[in-house]
């Protein structure tokens, strides 16, 4: 499967003045539970551990998550986030398979693709020069 970078518009700063856009390695995904389904484009984050999708997707989707499924994670500046984990069906490229995820409501979180549930299922190419990722589902993953 090959999806193209996706150009989103950036603030110039004192650091780049110029900058105007950058190319970020985005996907359309669709996200299902039972009758219900999302779409939505996600980051593809080979620094994430897990996949992450925003608390208002499960209630989109209907799925009832377990208060003692939750997970912290801490990153680049200060403070942590907590995602509470439930099984959704997931399709990219048409391909559906089941991924067990976080959703959180915490405000900086945006759709992405992890490490567990998603690299670890795909051997991932980016190719920035060409704007370019190419996806290969793992033989037996």
């Amino acid at each position: 499967m090959k999806f193209s970078y996706w150009k989103e518009p950036a603030d110039p700063s004192g650091a780049h003045p110029g900058r105007k856009s950058v190319l970020r390695p985005r996907v359309p995904v669709r996200l299902r539970h039972k009758d219900y389904f999302v779409d939505l484009l996600a980051l593809l984050d080979s620094g994430a551990d897990d996949c992450l999708f925003p608390i208002e997707v499960a209630r989109l989707l209907g799925l009832e998550l377990k208060p003692s499924n939750t997970h912290r994670y801490g990153g680049i500046g200060e403070g942590e986030v907590t995602a509470t984990f439930g099984t959704v069906t997931i399709e990219v490229g048409g391909w559906p398979f089941s991924l067990y995820a976080g959703f959180s409501d915490a405000a900086s979180v945006v759709p992405i693709l992890g490490q567990n549930g998603f690299f670890s299922l795909f051997e991932v190419k980016f190719n920035l020069n060409k704007e370019a990722i190419e996806l290969k589902p793992i033989k037996g993953a």
